[in-house]
Protein backbone atom coordinates (compact mmCIF):
# COMPACT_ATOMS: atom_id res chain seq x y z
CA UNK A 1 0.00 0.00 0.00
CA UNK A 2 1.48 3.49 -0.80
CA UNK A 3 1.31 6.38 1.69
CA UNK A 4 2.04 9.89 0.16
CA UNK A 5 5.54 11.20 1.20
CA UNK A 6 5.25 14.67 -0.53
CA UNK A 7 3.28 16.84 -2.75
CA UNK A 8 5.24 18.74 -5.06
CA UNK A 9 4.99 22.24 -6.89
CA UNK A 10 7.46 23.94 -9.23
CA UNK A 11 7.50 27.57 -8.34
CA UNK A 12 9.07 30.76 -10.30
CA UNK A 13 11.16 31.91 -7.11
CA UNK A 14 12.08 29.69 -4.53
CA UNK A 15 12.54 31.99 -1.90
CA UNK A 16 9.18 33.97 -2.75
CA UNK A 17 7.46 30.92 -2.38
CA UNK A 18 9.49 29.39 0.90
CA UNK A 19 8.01 32.79 2.49
CA UNK A 20 4.38 32.51 1.17
CA UNK A 21 4.43 29.29 2.68
CA UNK A 22 6.23 29.93 5.89
CA UNK A 23 5.12 32.77 6.59
CA UNK A 24 1.85 32.84 5.81
CA UNK A 25 0.58 29.01 5.72
CA UNK A 26 2.39 28.90 8.93
CA UNK A 27 4.60 26.17 7.60
CA UNK A 28 8.25 25.06 9.09
CA UNK A 29 11.23 24.62 6.64
CA UNK A 30 12.55 20.72 6.50
CA UNK A 31 15.68 21.51 4.14
CA UNK A 32 17.17 23.02 1.22
CA UNK A 33 18.98 21.76 -1.13
CA UNK A 34 20.22 23.94 -4.09
CA UNK A 35 21.87 23.05 -7.44
CA UNK A 36 20.39 19.51 -7.64
CA UNK A 37 20.45 17.50 -11.23
CA UNK A 38 22.83 14.93 -12.84
CA UNK A 39 21.95 12.13 -14.68
CA UNK A 40 19.47 10.12 -12.37
CA UNK A 41 17.77 13.18 -12.24
CA UNK A 42 17.35 13.18 -16.03
CA UNK A 43 16.33 9.88 -16.29
CA UNK A 44 13.97 10.25 -13.52
CA UNK A 45 11.98 13.36 -15.46
CA UNK A 46 13.04 13.00 -18.53
CA UNK A 47 14.36 15.90 -18.72
CA UNK A 48 18.04 16.41 -19.73
CA UNK A 49 20.33 19.32 -18.71
CA UNK A 50 17.44 20.07 -15.71
CA UNK A 51 19.14 21.63 -12.40
CA UNK A 52 17.00 22.52 -9.56
CA UNK A 53 16.93 24.27 -6.31
CA UNK A 54 14.17 22.62 -3.65
CA UNK A 55 12.65 23.33 -0.13
CA UNK A 56 10.55 20.62 1.97
CA UNK A 57 8.09 22.36 4.19
CA UNK A 58 5.84 21.00 6.81
CA UNK A 59 2.95 21.53 8.27
CA UNK A 60 1.25 18.60 10.85
CA UNK A 61 2.54 15.39 8.88
CA UNK A 62 2.18 17.36 5.28
CA UNK A 63 5.36 17.64 3.40
CA UNK A 64 5.05 19.88 0.34
CA UNK A 65 8.27 19.89 -1.95
CA UNK A 66 9.03 23.53 -3.79
CA UNK A 67 10.74 23.29 -7.07
CA UNK A 68 12.70 25.98 -8.99
CA UNK A 69 14.19 25.32 -12.01
CA UNK A 70 17.77 26.95 -12.96
CA UNK A 71 18.34 25.56 -16.20
CA UNK A 72 16.20 23.21 -18.62
CA UNK A 73 12.52 24.63 -16.84
CA UNK A 74 9.25 24.37 -18.39
CA UNK A 75 6.19 26.96 -19.61
CA UNK A 76 4.27 28.42 -16.80
CA UNK A 77 0.46 26.70 -17.22
CA UNK A 78 -2.24 28.86 -16.89
CA UNK A 79 -3.79 27.48 -13.43
CA UNK A 80 -7.39 27.99 -12.62
CA UNK A 81 -9.57 25.95 -10.32
CA UNK A 82 -12.19 24.96 -13.44
CA UNK A 83 -8.52 23.87 -15.47
CA UNK A 84 -8.43 19.98 -15.68
CA UNK A 85 -5.23 18.84 -13.43
CA UNK A 86 -5.59 22.33 -11.48
CA UNK A 87 -4.06 21.46 -8.28
CA UNK A 88 -5.16 23.05 -4.76
CA UNK A 89 -4.10 21.84 -1.33
CA UNK A 90 -6.69 22.19 1.92
CA UNK A 91 -5.96 22.97 4.64
CA UNK A 92 -8.05 23.04 8.01
CA UNK A 93 -6.95 25.52 10.46
CA UNK A 94 -7.84 26.26 14.24
CA UNK A 95 -7.75 29.71 14.39
CA UNK A 96 -9.34 30.73 11.40
CA UNK A 97 -9.05 34.71 11.98
CA UNK A 98 -5.25 34.49 12.78
CA UNK A 99 -4.60 32.15 9.60
CA UNK A 100 -6.80 34.99 7.10
CA UNK A 101 -4.64 37.76 8.89
CA UNK A 102 -1.21 36.26 8.01
CA UNK A 103 -2.49 35.43 4.73
CA UNK A 104 -3.82 38.89 4.16
CA UNK A 105 -0.21 39.97 5.06
CA UNK A 106 1.58 38.19 2.31
CA UNK A 107 -1.26 37.47 -0.51
CA UNK A 108 -0.31 39.46 -3.75
CA UNK A 109 -2.59 37.64 -6.08
CA UNK A 110 -5.86 36.52 -5.24
CA UNK A 111 -8.10 35.99 -1.98
CA UNK A 112 -11.69 35.12 -1.97
CA UNK A 113 -13.88 36.65 0.54
CA UNK A 114 -14.78 33.91 3.65
CA UNK A 115 -18.01 32.25 3.06
CA UNK A 116 -19.50 29.96 5.29
CA UNK A 117 -19.40 26.38 4.28
CA UNK A 118 -23.41 25.38 4.09
CA UNK A 119 -25.04 23.86 7.41
CA UNK A 120 -21.60 22.78 8.97
CA UNK A 121 -21.15 26.60 10.09
CA UNK A 122 -17.31 26.42 8.91
CA UNK A 123 -16.09 28.85 7.07
CA UNK A 124 -13.56 28.73 3.81
CA UNK A 125 -11.76 30.86 1.71
CA UNK A 126 -8.76 30.76 -0.76
CA UNK A 127 -5.73 32.67 -1.82
CA UNK A 128 -3.17 32.24 -4.82
CA UNK A 129 0.53 31.42 -3.81
CA UNK A 130 3.09 33.48 -5.20
CA UNK A 131 2.82 31.05 -8.72
CA UNK A 132 -1.34 30.91 -8.64
CA UNK A 133 -1.59 27.65 -7.03
CA UNK A 134 -4.86 27.84 -4.54
CA UNK A 135 -4.80 27.09 -1.35
CA UNK A 136 -7.55 26.70 0.73
CA UNK A 137 -7.98 26.74 4.23
CA UNK A 138 -10.94 25.71 6.15
CA UNK A 139 -12.18 26.65 9.95
CA UNK A 140 -11.47 23.40 11.93
CA UNK A 141 -13.47 22.34 15.29
CA UNK A 142 -11.48 23.18 18.03
CA UNK A 143 -10.49 19.82 20.44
Amino acid sequence: MATINHIGLTVSNLDTSIAFYRDGVGMSELLRNDNVGGEWFDTLTDNRGARINIAHLTLDGLTVQLVEYTAAGGDTLALHHSHVGNPHLCLNTVDFDEQRRRIEACVTRYISPVLELGQSGKRSFYCADPDGVLVEFIEASPN
